[in-house]
């Protein structure tokens, strides 16, 4: 998902750009202007030299080679006493480096809400957008600074506003866990089923990442819980393959649709099995799960079990009624693929729940015949005589 990247990556973007800022300091010590001595010292937090500058008559607004200026950079890094001391020289409040970023972004990313209200306060645009479409009221989010969050929605930060990838405030709150933000942006009229450009949604986001108390948030204002998203996935096929039962549960309870498949036929039952979870597969199953699907190339839930050793898993199934000897499209049977991937264990419990042993593949060949580790060849043979 494109939008998870930009977003995981946007701080990392802005930190080159202020290493990269710095190296221009480096680059230009034989012969700094004023300008220049006046970002130094905004970043090194000396309000005296900033003062003495500007006396001077150094352009509070002057941007280096990446458009930082020196209010950015003390509002970056909290230097509250040069914030107030440029805001009283009339500095430019919206001024973007070449991110598009401002210096409000910069002091609500780490947090500094007693400058962002500064800044607020001399008119700097709180709804102002990164290249990448990306908000202040995002950035607090993501974050994870509340109080600033709050600021910026009392102030009237459009919660509405989308990243390049369709990415809402309340998908990012949602994806990080936020719930009191979740909470406060549903009670201001955040759009519930919103879809990102992977036709992702808040509740989507926060069954992937576990986050059951926001999913509890989102189904009690009626989010669509079978909405399809990248691949053909739901919040329910999601919350299975990321191990989190709890939600998966919750949302049979509200009514997901149990057997829905992915682009590959996959159903969450299938990526349970797969990932080894048996208290997933075992609730799956209660609500109806359709324990012999066959997803794409004919693989069942028991054969993807057998294929990882998962023994617990394949106990829940065969006591669920699965079919021990069902071939995919290769013709291949859970003993066989059990034995090709050396699962001892798995090959025992299979065969004493009375896999048969003569079966062959397309290509002709019984489990015995394709299995590599000796022991488990011997055991196989041993069984079919």
């Amino acid at each position: 998902m494109n939008f998870i990247k930009k977003l995981t990556h946007f701080m990392p973007v802005l930190a080159i750009a202020v290493l990269a800022f710095l190296f221009l300091f480096a680059a230009n010590v034989s012969a700094e202007s004023n300008e220049e001595e006046l970002l130094k010292a905004a970043f090194s937090g000396d309000a005296k030299i900033v003062k003495e500058l500007i006396d001077k008559g150094a352009n509070i607004n002057f941007q280096n080679e990446k458009k930082f200026n020196a209010l950015m950079v003390a509002a970056q890094y909290g230097h509250s006493d040069i914030v107030t001391m440029l805001l009283e020289k009339n500095a430019d409040v919206n001024l973007k480096n070449a991110g598009d970023t401002t210096a409000l972004m910069l002091a609500t990313k780490n947090g500094h809400v007693e400058i962002v209200k500064a800044l607020l306060a001399k008119g700097a645009q709180i709804n102002a957008q990164t290249t990448e479409g990306i908000t202040a009221l995002m950035l607090a989010i993501q974050k994870n600074h509340e109080s600033t969050a709050d600021v910026l929605i009392t102030q009237g930060a459009d919660i509405h506003l989308q990243t390049k990838d369709k990415v809402t405030a309340l998908i990012i709150a949602a994806l990080e866990g936020r719930s009191a933000i979740v909470e406060r942006l549903l009670a201001k009229g955040a759009q519930v089923d919103h879809r990102a450009v992977d036709n992702t949604t808040a509740l989507y986001m926060a069954a992937r990442n576990g986050h059951k108390d926001i999913v509890d948030i989102l189904l009690a204002k009626n989010a669509a819980f079978d909405l399809l998203a990248a691949n053909d996935t739901t919040p329910l096929y999601i919350a299975a393959q990321n191990n989190h039962v709890d939600i998966v549960y919750t949302l049979l309870k509200k009514g997901a649709k149990v057997d829905q498949q992915d682009k590959n036929n996959a159903t969450a039952l299938t990526i349970a099995a797969l990932i080894g979870n048996a208290e997933m597969v075992k609730v799956l199953i209660k609500h109806g799960a359709k324990v012999d699907h066959k997803a794409s190339n004919g693989f069942t839930p028991l054969i993807l079990a057998a294929q990882n050793g998962h023994t617990n898993v394949i106990e829940a199934l065969l006591e669920s009624g699965a079919k021990i000897d069902l071939q995919n499209d290769d013709g291949v049977t859970a003993l066989m693929w059990a034995g090709l991937h050396d699962h001892a264990d798995t090959v025992k419990i299979l065969l004493q729940k009375g896999a048969n042993t003569s079966l062959k593949s397309k290509k002709g060949k019984t489990a015995a015949e394709i299995a590599k580790d000796p022991a488990i060849v011997e055991l196989l043979k041993s069984r079919a005589k």
